[in-house]
């Protein structure tokens, strides 16, 4: 018996060194489910760099030269799992589809996530890693140039303010044409640049009515879908400290304009013709021009001669003719107006989890300092994120989120003389920011010894007024842009939670969210210049908002053999409160005292309350066969308060479907396709927004006369 066993022992200890010294190698590669011939497919030595072959149109393959120590080949095809075998003279590798195929990936659709491939309607999403690329301050800022179809626009480029989205044009023709963003499957309200794009997974986009049909009466101009960060069961703390430090500058160049000297010629040529058309001949209008031109039009002469010396009978300026010394740093206005502005950003955040928990937290700090002059923001941000699953049968999980943003706006929106560019573009460049003495050019100082800003006159050492310009009386946009001020401040607190129940293929989710926001906008008006020169005036605006949405959702989802079939039937009630407040007082005490007791008339004074609720109902069913062809229909029911009773109630739907060619076996030959899909959908949406929270009643406007109430009907 000692004999046998020491027998079999050799026996195996030749064959294991026979295998061992295979130098060549004959194989099949094949598809695992239907045993077709892979072709193309690549045959590697594992830790032999150079040494390979590729399967034949018969999905076949020898490969000779292998070193000695070699024990395995690693077998690999787009779109398929790679395959470790251990060499041997003849083998045959069965090769699985892929679960990590760029189809394949999961992203975020109307209530629940998808495969990629799956979609009927149409979807685009953009990743962590893309947003983290981007050094944005609003989330939503990534979606530039990488979403076919959606077009990002920031009109003024204010420090903090969210740009304008349009998803495949205008979807309103009423009312506000924004899409809907929804933020962890809850629908939100503020402002996209209160999200911390750190804290943002992903984004994604649901570009057509039949994607966004389940998003009913808001879905009109698309909807934007964004799932912020969780942590991960099972891994250990991670922390991360993000620092960026950076400079804005404008992008794009100012016109081409005159200069002092040309504009002065083409103003006398101007002048000259003037007085042509008034019957004068053109001798005697140019002398006029060359008399009277500062006198009547321009009122401030920069140059080193009299006004009458400036020009040659042919409208030139005469030799020897130059700007002052003083004047030369002072007339351009954008360098006044425009800086180098900078960027600095702290984002601080962990992860982790245990078995049956995980968790996520951050802390970010973003200040902007435009290169607009007076305009910046900043922001302070905070999330906690808490999941756990105690037993199979239930998971629950609370998402808590703060923000607090403090901004100043410099940007002339509401007036044209209070912005920068339109102001700066259209003043003639022989006029100074400063205030200078008309003899020698010099600065005129304040008693502190500080410049003073030319507002079109002044009055000199010997109590004359002196015009200087005829453009822009009683103003000038860089000092007002100092002197006053607009100020908001926002203070956000929001929290989501939720419980998930699981019996067999059902889940029951419960999920609550409540947004508390609080908009407070200061605007001061100084008596010094401007439209209130000499009386002065302060504004407050107050938004207090409170949002509650609460949602109850039961999926399905089974698969029999090579059908999957899912379906999801919810409730979502939402529940939005504004209320307002708005006072503006003139006539200030004490010059730069913003706070309202300052000013001693009431201008106007006033508040009122806004109610908006929806009530929805709805419903979707998916079908898929072997991955390749895919059914959708989805149904919801919304009633909103914004109607009469008669009219509350509207309904909205959706069907699509799609065939992924690239799965089927004839498509497998042609290696320089990896995805291709054809879909076809329909889908019916709204856009309740368009009407007035109040529509369907009959207002009427509160007023008083003397002193007694009044009312009329709006």
């Amino acid at each position: 018996m000692k004999r046998f066993f020491l027998l079999l022992t050799c026996l195996f200890t030749f064959a294991g060194l026979a295998y061992g010294q295979v130098t060549k190698v004959k194989g099949t590669v094949v598809f695992e489910d239907d045993g077709t011939p892979v072709i193309g497919a690549s045959v590697l030595v594992k830790d032999a760099p150079g040494v390979g072959t590729t399967t034949d149109i018969d999905g076949k393959f020898v490969l000779s030269g292998i070193p000695k120590d070699a024990k395995m080949l690693v077998v690999s095809f787009i779109g398929m799992q790679s395959e470790e075998v251990a060499i041997r003279p003849e083998i045959t590798v069965r090769m699985k589809p892929s679960t990590e195929l760029l189809e394949e990936a999961v992203v975020t659709i109307a209530y629940g996530a998808a495969k990629k491939s799956s979609l009927t309607g149409a979807v685009a999403s953009v990743s962590a890693e893309k947003i983290e690329n981007r050094i944005t301050s609003d989330v939503t800022s990534a979606l530039e140039g990488t979403v076919a179809g959606v077009q990002v626009n920031s009109t003024y480029g204010a420090p903090g303010e969210s740009p304008t989205i349009r998803i495949r044009g205008i979807g309103t023709v009423n009312g506000d044409a924004s899409p809907l963003y929804v933020v962890d499957g809850v629908p939100y309200d503020g402002d996209s640049a209160e999200l911390n794009p750190a804290d943002i997974e992903s984004v994604s986009v649901l570009k057509d009515a039949a994607s966004a049909a389940l998003y009913g009466n808001r879905a009109s101009n698309g909807v934007v879908l964004i799932t912020t960060k969780q942590g991960t069961p099972n891994e250990k703390v991670q922390m991360r400290l993000d620092i960026r430090q950076g400079i804005y500058a404008r992008g794009q160049k100012e016109y081409d304009v005159l200069t002092p000297d040309e504009w002065m010629e083409a103003e006398w040529l101007n002048m000259k013709n003037q007085y042509i058309g008034n019957g004068y001949d053109a001798t005697a209008a140019g002398v006029y021009a060359s008399n009277y031109l500062i006198l009547d039009r321009v009122k401030h002469n920069i140059y080193n001669v009299d006004d009458d010396k400036l020009f040659t009978s042919q409208g030139k300026l005469a030799e020897g003719v130059k700007i002052r010394d003083g004047y030369l740093d002072d007339l351009d206005w954008f360098k006044e107006a425009y800086r180098i502005g900078w960027r600095q950003e702290y984002n601080f955040r962990g992860q982790g989890g245990a078995d049956k928990s995980d968790y996520y937290f951050s802390l970010g700090y973003l200040d902007e300092q435009g290169y607009v002059v007076n305009a910046d923001y900043s922001r302070l941000t905070a999330r906690a994120v808490v999941n756990t699953k105690p037993f199979k049968w239930i998971k629950t999980g609370l998402n808590l989120y703060g923000s607090y943003l403090n901004t100043n706006h410099s940007d002339g929106s509401d007036e044209s003389y209070t912005n920068y560019t339109y102001v700066c573009r259209m003043v003639a460049p022989v006029y100074p920011v400063h205030i200078h003495d008309l003899e020698t050019g010099e600065y005129v100082l304040d008693a502190a010894g500080n410049k003073q800003y030319n507002i079109g006159y002044f009055t000199d050492k010997d109590g004359y007024v002196q015009n200087t310009r005829l453009q822009f009386e009683d103003r000038n946009v860089i000092w007002e842009n100092i002197v006053n001020s607009n100020n908001s401040k926002r203070i956000i607190l929001q929290g989501t939670a939720y419980v998930d129940l699981y019996w067999k293929d059902f889940t029951f989710t419960v999920k609550a969210n409540l947004n508390l926001r609080n908009n407070t906008q200061k605007r001061y008006y100084s008596s010094l210049l401007g439209a209130n020169r000499g009386i002065g005036a302060a504004t407050r605006t107050e938004n207090a908002y409170t949002k509650l949405t609460f949602q109850q959702q039961l999926r399905w989802a089974h698969q029999f053999g090579s059908h999957t079939v899912s379906a999801l039937v919810a409730h979502e009630t939402y529940d939005y409160n504004r209320d307002y407040s708005y006072g503006k007082k003139n006539n200030e005490i004490y010059p730069d005292v913003q706070s309202l007791v300052n000013f001693t008339e009431i201008e106007a004074l006033t508040s009122y309350n806004v109610l908006y609720r929806t009530e929805s109902y709805l419903g979707r069913v998916r079908y898929a066969y072997l991955d390749k062809y895919n059914l959708e229909g989805s149904f919801r029911r919304d009633g909103s308060s914004r109607f009469a009773d008669g009219a509350r109630w509207g309904n909205f739907w959706s069907v699509g479907a799609n065939w992924v060619i690239t799965r089927e076996k004839f498509m497998r030959k042609v290696k320089w396709i990896n995805s291709l899909k054809i879909r076809a959908d329909y889908g019916e949406v709204g856009n309740d927004a368009a009407a007035g929270y109040f529509s369907g009643y009959n207002l009427y406007t509160i007023s008083q006369n003397a002193n007694e109430p009044a009312l009329y009907f709006s």
